[in-house]
């Protein structure tokens, strides 16, 4: 599974955001830009909703923007965004 660590940029509503791409895994199969669309297809964060179709942008503003996430590569959607699980990283040890 493909791993990309960020700071959460643009949200474009409240399951897609753009990730500003800090750090890549070693042996990803895909090549990753320096910024994505990311899908969100769950989460870690206790202040977003678990299903994520009642999430709204700004939730997702008030709660990750500018936060440094980490997101698991599940997929790519329709759109060319990158359905993603997104969690919490330490910048540490990202």
């Amino acid at each position: 599974m493909d791993i990309i660590w960020g700071n959460v940029g643009n949200v474009l509503s409240g399951q897609i955001f753009e990730l500003n791409i800090t750090h890549r895994k070693d042996g990803n199969k895909n090549t990753y830009s320096d910024i994505e669309k990311i899908r969100i297809s769950e989460t870690d964060f206790m202040s977003l909703p678990a299903d994520m179709s009642n999430c709204t942008k700004e939730l997702v503003e008030e709660h990750l923007s500018g936060v440094f996430v980490k997101c698991e590569i599940k997929d790519k959607d329709q759109e060319g965004n990158y359905l993603s699980s997104v969690s919490h990283s330490g910048q540490g040890g990202y």
